[in-house]
């Protein structure tokens, strides 16, 4: 098996931190915040999302006399 391509990959990630340049961007003060809320808010749909998804399957195996509480 040639391992030519993995030198290759390897080769490219490392020129990827070797070769710097300086970047000519500029981010404003309200961007972190910003980021922050759609980080927080993805994270909290996505555990939103599992628990609807465990409660529904533990509704199916449950017993049709009882009460949800």
């Amino acid at each position: 098996m040639k391992k030519l391509p993995d030198y290759i990959v390897l080769i490219l990630i490392i020129s990827l931190f070797v070769i710097n340049q300086e970047a000519l961007a500029y981010i404003n003060p309200g961007s972190g915040s910003y980021i922050f809320q759609t980080i927080t808010g993805g994270l909290l749909s996505i555990f939103y999302l599992f628990k609807k998804l465990i409660l529904n399957l533990l509704n199916i195996f449950k017993k049709p006399g009882t009460k949800d509480e």
